[in-house]
């Protein structure tokens, strides 16, 4: 396993510190090995069960009968088996930053939807049934947050900056149609009721992130 150290402390001083899977999560998702060597050949094979159940096979060979060595064909078995591990193990991440994201944005759209309607504000849809640019935006908005924590301000910044690079620009009222947008103001000249807007999206972030 030195290559991956060696990868794993590169990656490291890169300061590439984003989600990812190490060496370590491998080691940690294998909890049982077990061994099968058929009398009369050359093959071992490698059966690693990981934490979940899941099974994974590895196997080793040699051409020369003269060559086979039990412990060197366990050790190759094992190793060609963990390296299907890490494809699992990547989809499962994969998988769980996918959902985890648009979990979070669909409580924080939730949760100004009802700041919305306690404040007389009912032009809010339900997430299932908001416009696809909307959910995109707050699909951005968690993403920004969980790749650098940030404060209620700069989260509206965030949110501005994504706005005006989709071509969207200050309007007295919002239209999606024409892309404009009331709260497309330097913060300090929101109303109060918009800066509670970033609170409460920053808070759900922090809390489910």
């Amino acid at each position: 396993m030195k290559n991956e150290e060696q990868i794993e402390a590169a990656i490291i001083t890169a300061g590439l510190m984003a989600p990812r899977i190490t060496p370590t999560d491998i080691d940690e998702a294998i909890v049982g090995q077990q061994y099968w060597q058929p009398e009369g050949t050359t093959l071992t094979v490698c059966v690693l069960t990981l934490k979940n159940g899941t099974t994974v096979v590895g196997e080793s060979a040699c051409i020369s009968a003269e060559n086979f060595n039990a412990d060197i064909g366990k050790n190759i078995a094992f190793t060609n088996a963990r390296e299907k591990v890490w494809g699992l193990e990547g989809y499962l991440l994969k998988d769980k930053l996918t959902l985890g994201v648009e979990r979070i944005a669909r409580v924080a759209h939730e949760v100004n939807r009802a700041y919305c309607v306690a404040t007389g504000d009912k032009s809010q849809e339900a997430w299932d049934k908001t416009p696809e640019w909307q959910q995109e935006s707050a699909l951005v908005g968690v993403k920004a947050h969980l790749s650098k924590e940030l404060s209620p301000r700069e989260s509206h910044e965030a949110w501005a900056a994504h706005k005006l690079a989709d071509g969207w620009s200050w309007g007295l009222t919002k239209d999606a149609d024409k892309k404009k947008h009331p709260c497309l103001v330097p913060y300090d000249s929101l109303p109060i009721t918009q800066r509670v807007k970033d609170y409460l999206f920053t808070a759900v972030v922090k809390n489910m992130r």
